[in-house]
């Protein structure tokens, strides 16, 4: 054991920036943290709880702990992208999924409007909250909470800024939508 220890220590020390003790600690508890806010959110029944509320949470604990802003390696946000696959994977019908390619033009035709939509909001957000551009496009980008993060992270644009955009648009989404939808189909 002390012979791989020796090995990795410098790894760790880098990786952690200090101590590996108490970095993996803090890692350990902060993972802890998203675990436990993120069935908070599933046990509350909140849409899309456990992402959003295991964000809060995560962030919450992160900040108490004063853990540091380091990068995660690589194979982290790759694995974390195979999950969020496989999930959307298991999730969709082959028949439907055939269905809709006949509205595929309309589709590519939407999402580069919306693309281009979104340059305008981020040029705006970055005069008017004094962003990067990185930033607020990644912000104001529309998309899965966890796909447009993972993005924006591996590109070096602010997390906790697009965590917060993204999490205020689709909690907006999860409660309003719903609301019109009844609303519109009552009438």
């Amino acid at each position: 054991m002390k012979f791989i220890m020796g090995k990795f220590w410098p790894f760790f020390r880098l990786w952690m920036g200090g101590d590996i003790l108490p970095g993996l600690l803090k890692e350990a508890l902060v993972a802890l943290g998203v675990l436990v806010f993120g069935f908070l959110g599933l046990r509350l029944k909140i849409p899309a709880g456990a992402m959003a509320v295991g964000i809060l949470g995560g962030l919450a604990v992160k900040a108490l702990l004063g853990v540091s802003d380091s990068r995660l390696p690589g194979w982290v946000s790759a694995v974390s992208q195979c999950l969020v696959a496989y999930v959307l994977v298991r999730s969709s019908e082959l028949v439907s999924f055939r269905r809709a390619l006949g509205l595929l033009p309309y589709a590519v035709v939407y999402s580069l409007m919306l693309v281009g939509f979104c340059v305008v909001m981020a040029l705006v957000f970055m005069r008017l909250c004094g962003m990067d551009f990185s930033t607020s496009l990644f912000a104001t980008s529309p998309g899965g909470l966890s796909g447009v993060v993972i993005a924006a992270v591996e590109t070096g644009a602010d997390g906790a800024v697009t965590v917060l955009f993204n999490l205020c648009r689709i909690l907006c989404i999860l409660v309003i939508l719903p609301m019109l939808a009844g609303f519109v189909l009552n009438r």
